[in-house]
């Protein structure tokens, strides 16, 4: 091999690349669009761009670039039916046709997502189904010019409408305007809401549940009634945005335990109108309670205690000799059932049909002892004889 020829490096030649393989457009009027031309390979590619069309136009026409994005305008005013054309574009990395499939619409009709209107209900319909694709269509030129062909009478109305920056509020407000649907109204699903809040409990949580009456723009404003510091809402103020499929919406709240000064009734305020009560009382140390009120000379029973402190707590009973309990003092956590029997002596039961009386009546007081407090319940038993 002769060593002093020289090595010529060679570039492979541009290659004609397109993002789209065709155009399909289903509309009226005015209808925009784009698409990328690229360099498949090597070099840098140009060319120019030539519609088969008079209706069809692109920005740029010609290029030079690796990567360019032409826009393209499809004028289909007066057009109507399906329409098969393209455009031809040649490059120096080769040449390719992009073919355009229309169906033009009549002036009366617009089309978006599969969805065809001819009338302000079913830009109703189609607002509900697809709310956002709907505020877009409500700002474009060719939906003005479609009210203009179904001669819809309140072009100034629209207007106003298109300037509230709001364009959920302003689709919801025109459909209104034309009777298509009712005002949303924010209402609480229920009107009160109570707590109990345990001893050691540093913050009790819930939500005010809030329904819309329908779909479409809902705003809600809430507020805290002044002295009810000991009640903090997560939100003062909802958006259509936070309710579910099924107008459902739910607000935290949260009850600050240690601002609680005994029972407590705070009230918010939705939109300076409806009134929801949140009430908050601090639980009992501990609850107990009988099995059944009233028992026979010979039974026995259950003494049912709740433990509310949270922690554990040693429960005293002090009670008549005939009411029989395994110990004096047993530990509860959380809850208890302790049993019972009652035994009553042959002279009591003597003394008391001397006395022509059948029952008796008597009392087991229970003790709670928490890190030296206490807290005591007296319950009261009735006994029956045989």
């Amino acid at each position: 091999m002769n060593k002093n020829l020289i090595h010529l490096e060679q570039h492979p030649p541009p290659k004609l690349v397109l993002s789209e393989a065709m155009v399909s457009l289903r509309g009226s009027g005015l209808m925009y669009g784009s698409f990328e031309v690229r360099n498949g390979a090597g070099g840098e590619l140009s060319g120019f761009i030539a519609p088969m069309a008079d209706f069809i136009s692109f920005s740029p026409i010609s290029f030079e670039g690796n990567r360019v994005t032409v826009e393209y305008t499809v004028d289909l005013t007066g057009l109507t039916g399906d329409i098969q054309t393209g455009a031809i574009i040649t490059t120096n990395g080769g040449e390719r046709v992009l073919d355009f499939y229309i169906t033009a619409n009549r002036p009366d009709v617009i089309e978006r997502d599969g969805v065809v209107m001819s009338d302000m209900a079913d830009f109703a319909d189609f607002a509900r189904a697809h709310p956002v694709p709907a505020r877009t269509l409500f700002g474009r030129h060719d939906f003005m010019v479609w009210l203009l062909n179904i001669s819809y009478s309140n072009m100034d109305m629209y207007e106003n409408f298109m300037n509230d920056p709001n364009k959920e509020r302003a689709v919801d407000n025109f459909l209104i305007f034309n009777d298509c649907k009712s005002k949303a109204r924010v209402m609480p699903a229920h009107g009160s809401y109570s707590h109990l809040v345990g001893l050691w409990d540093d913050v009790v949580t819930g939500s005010i549940i809030l329904r819309k009456s329908t779909w479409g723009y809902a705003a809600a404003s809430l507020e805290v009634t002044k002295g009810a510091d000991w009640l903090k809402l997560s939100k003062d103020k909802i958006a259509s945005s936070d309710f579910d499929g099924q107008n459902m919406a739910g607000v935290h709240y949260m009850v600050m335990a240690n601002q609680l000064k005994g029972r407590e009734i705070g009230e918010v305020t939705l939109n300076g109108e409806h009134k929801i009560s949140i009430h908050a009382s601090p639980a009992p140390a501990f609850e107990a309670r009988l099995s059944k009120g009233s028992l026979f000379f010979e039974d026995t029973g259950k003494l049912i205690v709740t433990n509310n402190t949270g922690r554990d707590i040693f429960i005293d009973i002090d009670c008549e000799p005939f009411v029989r309990f395994d110990a004096k003092r047993y530990l509860v956590s959380q809850t208890a059932e302790i049993d019972f029997t009652v035994k009553y002596s042959n002279f009591k039961t003597s003394s008391l049909s001397f006395k022509r009386q059948m029952y008796a009546q008597t009392f087991i007081h229970v003790v709670a002892i928490n890190e030296g407090t206490s807290f005591g319940k007296r319950l009261p038993l009735t006994l029956w004889s045989n």
